[in-house]
């Protein structure tokens, strides 16, 4: 047969110490992605040049 189901347990709270760590490992990914973007935007001036300030408006 089934078992009866269990009661689902709460999760045990976040320590000041957890928090600390969630956010740097935030900061650090923010960090990382804005150097990603800036990164992708260098190349992609780079990869169009000079050329980009002579077009037609």
């Amino acid at each position: 047969m089934t078992e009866p189901r269990k009661p689902p347990v709460a999760p045990a709270a976040f320590t000041g110490e957890d928090m600390a760590r969630r956010r740097r490992r935030s900061v650090a990914l923010a960090l990382v992605l804005a150097g990603l973007v800036v990164f992708f935007f260098v190349v992609t001036l780079v990869k169009t040049g000079p050329a980009i300030l002579n077009r037609p408006l």
